[in-house]
């Protein structure tokens, strides 16, 4: 809760030589975690043990040299306006003076700051973070180092603070890191590059000048980045003179340290007692609540009562339960448990490390293993929840059963005696059209797992311009007719080694046109001498070919990123693609690949529409394709990836079917 009588102090500051500190919080993160649960309610204030995220983030500031925090937000925002409305933080005895800053049309956070610069609300160095920062860190050491800094260094701008970790700590995201080019001496940042999961990236380039009159330099990659930044005045304006500069780590701190115009400095302020983590994704959210409930973040822990009117007490085995809790004599909770106020649990439920909101009542013979119910979940008898989110108000009735990974939005009711398959996304109201969210559940309605057609096309004028160069090779024979087969001499050892070295080449070829962006005709003429050379085979490059283009999209943007991705790369498969047969294999291949992986069974619909559009297979390679024993036959993921283009064949059929009446009736 917000520390109270604090006005003088805040007078007391003002009339010192420092000027005390601003604070911006954004609201949004600009991405598609959570949904849908973020697209129904505030991901700010998603509970985190019963707590609303945005009041870790606000302790934080209140125990810092800080006067005025500015709430941006950008999406949600009468439902923000209204929680802070009957917030004490909004009480004349807080410290902290809170104001909601409306950005509705912002798309990024370079937009949001621009829009704090626009209306001129930054007066002073301040503080910028997300409204998902659970710490205990206090901030005084680094706020004294950036004051100090700037006097000895004119051009700083801004100090990160980050945490020092192991590669593999459990707080690390594993899908969105850094790596951090570091003076020692000084603690100034060099060089940043960000390092994602897909696509994959085994390489980065940095200037030689980086390396000038310094005896050492660290590459840094056991930094947990929690986007808590101290910022100079100078950060807005910087932004609103480089519009193109959206994302504050990839564009602002990116161009910062690379612009020879700027001459502007980054320093780095480095922790490793504090507490630091962001709910960056699902992931995280279980992760940071089981550290807050093994009391990681002491004094952030549930007998803290955040929130007026929270009663919790600690019990042994990091049990934390509210006074009025009613709890069966059969039940069993094992450790690492939470139970919000009113909640009811039944005769012979087992509880382990789960979070229970409050008022929700739960049936006779539940199981709720790493389960995060919030506030007004009824859960009825004989159901079992494992390692999911349920969102406010949900029902499960009776025999219900939700697998690992699975997000279920406000108010939805499943059941009774229904099974829902692990990662699944539930929602009552309609999703963004270009979010990777689809409900998997609904076997009747595939066609709502597909991509929509018309974002999928590929219009003329989008097509690269090698497209129409496609086929010149001069050794376009089919697979089967390749040298590759007239050398089959060697022992089946032999042959299978000499496979995976070609193969191995040319994925590094192929990754390496990917991450410098060669033109097709440059990867192609790689490939082709790589292939005559090695006496590979079309087939060996297509099994390559096509699981790098799909690492190579980002799944957080999946449509606009497969229609870049395949609008530049669709004509170097056409040029490794010489018949029908090898057309269906780049299907086959596609299928395997995107059934091999959880994150990238959403984008196989759409990689198929994609590649049909382009041109890149016909429509007989697709029918081939889908009625091939290949196709059929696969694991129960690549069946059902074949499954799901059912609802495509349809549409081909039907569109076949229209043109042949249109040429009758001619």
């Amino acid at each position: 809760m917000p520390p109270k009588n604090k006005r003088a102090t805040q007078a007391q500051n003002n009339d010192g030589d420092e000027q005390p500190f601003q604070a911006v919080i954004l609201t949004d993160s600009y991405d598609e975690r959570f949904l849908p649960i973020s697209h129904e309610m505030p991901r700010c204030l998603m509970p985190l043990c019963n707590i609303p995220l945005i009041e870790y983030t606000l302790e934080v500031l209140a125990i810092a040299d800080v006067v005025e925090v500015f709430i941006v937000c950008t999406s949600h925002i009468e439902t923000i306006k209204a929680y802070f409305e009957n917030s004490s933080w909004m009480s004349p005895q807080c410290k902290l003076n809170v104001q909601i800053v409306q950005t509705p049309d912002a798309m990024s956070v370079g937009d949001a700051l621009r829009e704090l610069d626009a209306r001129q609300l930054i007066t002073s160095d301040f503080i910028l973070t997300i409204g998902d920062l659970v710490s205990n860190i206090k901030l005084d050491k680094a706020l004294e180092a950036h004051r100090a800094r700037k006097k000895t260094d004119k051009n700083s701008i801004m100090t990160m603070v980050l945490k020092e970790t192991t590669r593999t700590h459990p707080s690390r995201p594993k899908d969105n890191t850094g790596v951090f080019v570091l003076d020692p001496k000084t603690e100034r940042c060099l060089f940043y590059e960000p390092v994602t999961a897909l696509p994959r990236k085994g390489r980065f380039e940095m200037s030689p000048e980086i390396f000038e009159n310094r005896t050492q330099v660290e590459f840094r990659n056991d930094l947990v980045d929690p986007r808590l930044d101290i910022c100079s005045v100078e950060v807005p304006a910087l932004l609103s003179e480089n519009f193109d500069w959206q994302r504050h780590r990839r564009d602002f701190l990116h161009g910062i340290l690379t612009s020879d115009i700027l001459g502007k400095t980054v320093y780095t302020h480095i922790v490793s007692e504090p507490y630091v983590a962001r709910i960056e994704n699902e992931q995280l959210y279980a992760t940071v609540s089981k550290h807050i409930l093994n009391r990681w973040a002491f004094p952030v822990v549930p007998e803290t009562n955040l929130k007026q009117g929270d009663d919790y007490e600690f019990s042994r085995g990091n049990i934390y339960k509210s006074g009025n809790v009613s709890l069966s004599r059969s039940c069993m909770i094992d450790e690492d448990v939470q139970i919000g106020s009113g909640s009811v649990i039944g005769q012979s439920t087992r509880i382990a490390h789960s979070v229970i909101g409050r008022n929700c009542n739960i049936g006779d013979n539940v199981v709720l293993e790493g389960a995060f119910l919030w506030d007004g979940c009824v859960i009825e008898k004989n159901c079992k929840v494992t390692k999911s989110i349920l969102a406010n108000n949900v029902t499960l009735l009776e025999g219900t059963t939700i697998e690992k990974g699975s997000l279920v939005s406000v108010g939805v009711s499943l059941g009774p005696k229904e099974d829902i398959p692990k990662y699944s996304k539930l929602s009552l109201e309609p999703q963004p059209k270009n979010s990777i969210f689809a409900d998997d559940s609904d076997e009747e309605e595939e066609e709502e797992d597909a991509f929509d057609m018309a974002d999928l096309v590929l219009e003329d004028h989008e097509l690269s311009d090698s497209a129409s160069e496609i086929g010149d090779f001069s050794d376009v024979e089919s697979d089967s007719g390749s040298i590759g087969g007239a050398w089959n001499l060697d022992s089946s050892v032999t042959t299978a080694k000499q496979s995976a070295d070609f193969k191995n080449e040319i994925a590094q070829t192929i990754g390496r046109a990917l991450e410098e962006n060669h033109s097709v005709d440059t990867a192609a003429l790689e490939i082709t001498g790589l292939r005559m050379s090695s006496n590979g085979t079309y087939t060996e490059v297509r099994e390559v070919l096509i699981p790098a283009l799909i690492d190579h999209i980002d799944i957080a943007n999946p449509v606009s990123s497969m229609k870049l991705v395949f609008n530049k790369w669709g004509p170097l498969i056409t040029k490794v693609t010489h018949s029908l047969d090898d057309q269906a294999h780049v299907l086959l291949t596609l299928q395997n690949y995107c059934a091999s992986r959880d994150a990238f069974t959403k984008l196989f619909a759409g990689a198929l529409q994609l590649l049909y559009h382009a041109d890149v297979v016909d429509e007989d390679a697709v029918m081939k394709w889908y009625t091939s024993e290949a196709a059929k036959s696969g694991t129960p993921a690549e069946r059902k990836l074949r499954e799901k283009s059912t609802a495509f064949i349809e549409w081909l059929n039907d569109a076949e079917e229209e043109s042949d009446e249109d040429s009758d009736d001619e």
